[in-house]
């Protein structure tokens, strides 16, 4: 577990993942981030949240501005949401933040230095021809389920954006292994989603994949 979670951390860019010992902000930082991660993709919003902002307000206290902007950056790539860029470049310019101020730029679309940005986001620029090209490179230890979750959703629906069923399909399955694993509803409920729109294009029936989403609907009503 605790090898997930350092993988995790690295992979939202967090730290700088050498042998220097973290220091007790970061390490109570760490594990209310971690518990963000999880209820966010169980589905659980509100604890999310609740245990996002006990991470912030830990940085602040400690002016840490450089880790408040990639925490931000971090909750941009989980919710997708564009409100956490504008804290995230906030954070970053008053803390003189290059790396932070660099990957910032890459998500709003603005030119960018490809060499500074943290290892999921080189993967997230890059194209690539099948799925298995992809799925080889999320399969090494370098990269956190989240990681290999959220990439693998993205890449799917680039193949859709293209009409390839085929390779959109395998990334989704890959991505319901890992939710499915780890218990994540919302990730869960995205994935069908997709396999919907990729069974539309396809022609096929899609009542079983109804159903599957009807199920994990109500489950997601619940929390």
């Amino acid at each position: 577990m605790k090898k997930n979670l350092i993988l995790l951390i690295c992979s939202l860019f967090l730290i700088n993942c050498s042998s220097k010992k973290p220091s007790d902000t970061f390490l109570m930082s760490e594990r209310y981030f971690e518990n963000y991660i999880k209820y966010y993709f169980q589905g659980n919003f509100t604890l999310a949240e609740t245990n996002f902002l006990k991470a912030v307000d830990l940085f602040q206290k400690s002016d840490d501005q450089c880790n408040l902007s990639k925490l931000y950056i971090s909750k941009n790539l989980i919710q997708n949401d564009n409100n956490s860029l504008e804290y995230a470049k906030r954070y970053a310019l008053m803390g003189y933040c290059d790396e932070e101020i660099n990957t910032i730029d890459f998500l709003l679309g603005k030119p960018y230095i490809y060499d500074k940005l943290p290892s999921s986001l080189k993967i997230q620029a890059q194209s690539f021809k099948s799925a298995e090209e992809l799925i080889k490179i999320l399969s090494k230890d370098d990269f956190s389920d989240w990681t290999r979750s959220r990439l693998s959703r993205d890449f799917a629906q680039r193949f859709i954006s293209r009409s390839d069923t085929n390779n959109s399909d395998i990334l989704i399955e890959y991505a319901l292994k890992i939710d499915r694993f780890n218990g994540w509803t919302y990730n869960i409920q995205k994935d069908l989603l997709l396999k919907k729109e990729i069974c539309l294009i396809k022609n096929e029936d899609c009542k079983f994949i109804d159903e599957r989403l009807d199920i994990i609907n109500k489950k997601m009503i619940k929390k």
